[in-house]
């Protein structure tokens, strides 16, 4: 797996498909829209983050989306790109749900980065191979 982290708005699915010319047409499906069948199974996926935050609201429990969430998708397709936005940053925030969702998206995205065959950083477009 290639696992790529950044800031809202970095060109992190831009630089994915310039730097990785293999998956330049793959359709990729979005943390927003798709279904978790269709993230799943996806060899692109983008916007993690919010695959997650969409769980949670529908009443997934933070511990089970930490203990399956990441071996589910290393497991069904382990090949792939995945593209999340990096939320851990900046002011903690006042509401239970939020800091809840920030922990498990962490948790995740530390157990995603320790199986990931790369992992990359993108600011401004620019990626940095960071494992």
């Amino acid at each position: 797996m290639i696992f790529i982290v950044g800031g809202r708005k970095q060109g992190k699915e831009a630089f994915a498909r310039e730097h990785f010319p293999e998956w330049k047409d793959e359709k990729c499906a979005d943390g927003k829209s798709a279904s978790w069948e269709e993230f799943l199974k996806t060899n692109f996926g983008i916007h993690l983050h919010e695959m997650v935050r969409r769980r949670m609201e529908e009443g997934a429990k933070a511990e089970e989306l930490e203990r399956d969430m990441a071996e589910e998708l290393l497991l069904e397709c382990p090949e792939r790109i995945l593209i999340t936005d990096e939320i851990g940053c900046g002011i903690v925030p006042m509401d239970a749900f939020s800091r809840s969702y920030r922990e498990v998206v962490g948790r995740i995205c530390c157990q995603l980065a320790k199986e990931a065959q790369e992992v990359w950083r993108v600011t401004a477009g620019i990626g940095q191979k960071i494992k």
